[in-house]
């Protein structure tokens, strides 16, 4: 019995901790320019519409793995990194089946693409848009396979390789079910491929550029390290950046939500601004990270000079 009283004390102390861990981060975050952009929702939204929203996460429980309280969590931390792209909504439009930051006509942009599955709508549209190719990759052998009916489309530049934030050897688990694949056991199983990734820096230098345009990344839960070592190691800055966060540890979320917060921090202190597509209580948090240059040269009263 005292064993038991003891194990209880001790996972106690350990949600404790990892609570506070959140709330403190989550305070680094409502800083004055927080509160003074956001100071109108004091008197649009009572405490009766915050009740419903809780309501809600009670109601209608989003994965097979959240709990009210995770769901609760995951929409405090994207309001605090993120706005909706709605409040900008002249400045976006859908590319295929993304949603990009629009880009002035003749342009010509540089357009990355990692994470292709068997979905190639926004590669096409967006090379056929701005008389660009796409430089796409994926290291899923099966998504190979796929590619080779675009063989020869001078459109689409297609390596069977995959980001991450070093160059190596690394295991990718695939699934039975769907072609996407993850350097995490995202799918539930240990089956898996030996893959060559690399760092970003190494694409641009092996195709010859100096900048990004355009970065398109969904990687099925490394867009964070990537991320990370675009913005510690290197002096690439993409003008916007479409990916998503995958809530890797989704049995304790607790853990893994501190680090995007910090590093959407580390975004916006190298002048970018984060917009949600939609706020969710599911394990996917889709994001458009534009640069602030971009976002402040777009002609918001006359956006005919853009595409698409």
């Amino acid at each position: 019995m005292a064993e038991l009283v003891n194990n209880s004390q001790s996972v106690d102390r350990q949600v404790s901790d990892l609570l506070k861990r959140a709330e403190l981060s989550l305070k680094s975050a409502v800083d004055e320019d927080f509160l003074q952009r956001n100071d109108y929702l004091r008197k649009r939204f009572s405490d009766q519409h915050i009740l419903e929203v809780f309501r809600l996460c009670l109601m209608r429980p989003a994965g097979h793995h959240w709990s009210p309280v995770y769901q609760a969590l995951l929409l405090l931390f994207q309001a605090a990194f993120s706005e909706s792209y709605k409040t900008s909504e002249v400045h976006f439009a859908k590319v295929g089946n993304y949603l990009i930051h629009r880009v002035r006509a003749g342009s010509k942009p540089v357009i990355y693409s990692f994470g292709v599955g068997n979905d190639v709508s926004f590669d096409v549209e967006a090379a056929d848009l701005f008389g660009v190719p796409v430089f796409m990759y994926d290291p899923t052998p099966n998504v190979a396979l796929f590619m080779n009916d675009y063989h020869g489309d001078q459109r689409l530049v297609f390596k069977n390789e995959g980001i991450y934030s070093r160059d190596s050897e690394v295991k990718l688990y695939t699934s039975d079910k769907v072609l996407n694949s993850s350097l995490y056991p995202i799918h539930g199983k240990d089956k898996h491929e030996i893959v060559r990734c690399r760092t970003l820096g190494d694409f641009l230098a092996e195709n010859g550029h100096d900048h990004i345009d355009i970065l398109k990344m969904d990687v099925e839960g490394v867009a964070d390290d990537v991320l990370e070592q675009i913005m510690d190691e290197t002096e690439i800055r993409p003008k916007q950046i479409v990916t998503e966060f995958e809530i890797k540890g989704i049995e304790n979320p607790l853990t893994y939500l501190p680090r995007i917060l910090a590093l959407t921090q580390k975004l916006q202190d190298k002048g970018y601004m984060i917009f949600n597509q939609l706020l969710t209580r599911k394990a996917t948090i889709e994001l458009i990270i534009v640069h602030r240059s971009l976002y402040d040269e777009f002609d918001a009263e006359d956006p005919s000079g853009y595409l698409p």
